[in-house]
């Protein structure tokens, strides 16, 4: 029996020498970027998993709870331009007119000016919404010296023109810029001269099923006119 010593070399994969290392050196950094990003993405969205199946298991809860899906949220607030906010008000009130919103809000200023004038606001809290009284309460128990609404008696109101709209969950919202003029000679004097006139912008709201009417929910200051000087 003759015995052939084989060479095991060719079963075996060649070692790396110094020439593998020099040709995979520059790869080494791309490399370990690339697994630093894939280490990155799995354990953030590792760290996702627990909410998500949260998500998942309330909506499964809510779902056999009510016999169905849960029920969509309330509706946001949505800003309009004035002439697609109207026309938002005419889809759920036809008989809504800007002419006669501006003649109500007019009517209710001479209501909330009188009350200034008298410092008495009693007259108008049907008028306006709880946090606006509250507000106006506050402003009267100042003493007279501190503003100048009660300062002109016979004080003209006008609402000129609507400047926002705006649809929130059971309401509507208008922004309605309203001029304060003062008859010469008796407005305050504010740094030798008199108050002329003041604008606000007044807050009105009103449920979207009108079951009650206008209220004023907010006034806001924006400028005041002071008389020329002599």
């Amino acid at each position: 029996m003759h015995v052939f010593l084989g060479d095991s070399t060719g079963l075996l994969p060649d070692m790396p020498n110094g020439l593998t290392f020099a040709l995979l050196r520059p790869l080494i950094i791309p490399l370990a970027l690339v697994c630093l990003g894939l280490g990155f993405v799995l354990w953030r969205f590792m760290g996702d998993i627990p909410s998500v199946l949260s998500m998942g298991l309330q909506l499964l809860l809510d779902g056999l709870r009510h016999g169905g899906p849960s029920a969509p949220r309330a509706e946001s607030s949505i800003a309009y331009p004035v002439d697609a906010g109207v026309d938002t008000i005419r889809a759920v009130d036809p008989a809504f007119s800007i002419p006669s919103f501006l003649l109500e809000v007019e009517r209710i200023g001479g209501l909330v000016v009188a009350g200034w004038a008298n410092r008495n606001l009693a007259d108008c809290r049907n008028l306006m919404t709880d946090a606006c009284w509250d507000l106006q309460a506050a402003q009267l128990a100042r003493p007279v010296g501190d503003g100048w609404r009660a300062f002109a008696q016979t004080v003209a109101v006008t609402a000129e023109t609507i400047v926002a709209v705006r649809s929130e969950p059971g309401i509507h919202r208008i922004n309605v810029r309203m001029r304060m003029a003062c008859p010469p000679g008796t407005g305050k004097v504010i740094r030798g001269r008199r108050i002329l006139e003041w604008i606000e912008d007044w807050t009105m709201v009103r449920p979207r099923v009108a079951s009650t009417g206008w209220r004023v929910d907010g006034m806001n200051h924006v400028a005041v006119h002071l008389e020329r000087a002599a």
